[in-house]
């Protein structure tokens, strides 16, 4: 359908979505930035659950990502392991080092559906303190409130 002005309105709806979509891209980036530097990690990963076809398996950027996406989810905020100790076992292995440590957050919508985590995965045994809690509740507010007016489409599975 062209528009009197001789535009394409699928087209500019088309690019308004990709455009919708890049910027979240972009946020979230920042946000894993944000947290690997904040936390001292290895690294920091947001994993959504965007809507995709039921037969082809979702795509994840990294070894981090699919790691963290295949994690059990809790309702809350889970570290392991709990206590920190030099002869912690390894939890699994992410591209170039075994992991130790993770910290895993749901993501919500304005619903309070899980649509999405968060994580900090990393090489070495490490304390999580109280303020490290408060840090992580900053970071999934972050993520949340860019998600929330970016109007992306995710599923709850």
């Amino acid at each position: 359908m062209t528009s009197s002005s001789g535009v394409d309105c699928n087209s500019s709806a088309l690019d308004a979505g990709r455009q919708g979509n890049e910027d979240i891209s972009h946020a979230v980036a920042r946000i894993e930035r944000l947290g690997k530097n904040l936390f001292g990690v290895s690294a920091c990963v947001i994993c959504l659950h965007a809507e995709v076809d039921a037969d082809v398996a979702p795509a994840y950027p990294s070894q981090a990502h699919q790691f963290c996406a295949e994690l059990p989810l809790g309702a809350g905020l889970q570290v392991m392991p709990e206590k920190s100790s030099p002869f912690n076992p390894a939890l699994g292995r992410v591209d170039h080092f075994e992991v130790r440590f993770y910290a895993l957050h749901p993501l919500r919508d304005r619903a309070g559906k899980v649509v999405g985590r968060i994580g900090l995965i990393h090489e070495r045994a490490r304390a999580f303190t109280a303020g490290d809690g408060h840090w992580m509740a900053d970071l999934v507010a972050l993520i949340e409130r860019e998600l929330h007016f970016s109007g992306l489409a995710v599923s709850t599975r």
